[in-house]
């Protein structure tokens, strides 16, 4: 939790520092797109750890559901948003895509971590 607090924080930081500095290259509501990934990384990484300490089959499927639903959930947003505000879609598109990936990293280091000390 404090990690991702943190994380996002940063993440805020950066993307108002962009917004601020830049006209117009993230999407106005980059807020919004970053609570949204957050949230669904917390859930996520929540869902992970619950099923870290079952077997090595319930994790590996918890991990590729969640990913492959977090992957569509995102999808049908930025669809969603794209129909509706066609002036606003490649901005949107990309402040989420840059997101994801950012929180992706993020997520793969928490597994990495959680292998090492499951190891351990």
């Amino acid at each position: 939790m404090r990690s991702l607090t943190i994380f996002t924080a940063i993440m805020a930081l950066t993307g108002f520092a962009v917004s601020y500095f830049t006209d117009g290259i993230i999407t106005k509501y980059w807020p919004f797109v970053l609570m949204l990934i957050a949230g669904i990384t917390l859930i996520i990484v929540s869902l992970l750890f619950s099923a870290s300490e079952k077997k090595f089959s319930s994790f590996s499927n918890t991990f590729m559901i969640a990913s492959m639903l977090k992957l569509l959930l995102l999808l049908i947003v930025m669809s969603a948003y794209s129909f509706t505000n066609p002036a606003d879609a490649i901005r949107f598109s990309v402040t989420l895509l840059v997101f994801y990936i950012f929180y992706l990293v993020l997520e793969i280091v928490w597994l990495l971590k959680l292998q090492r000390a499951d190891k351990n």
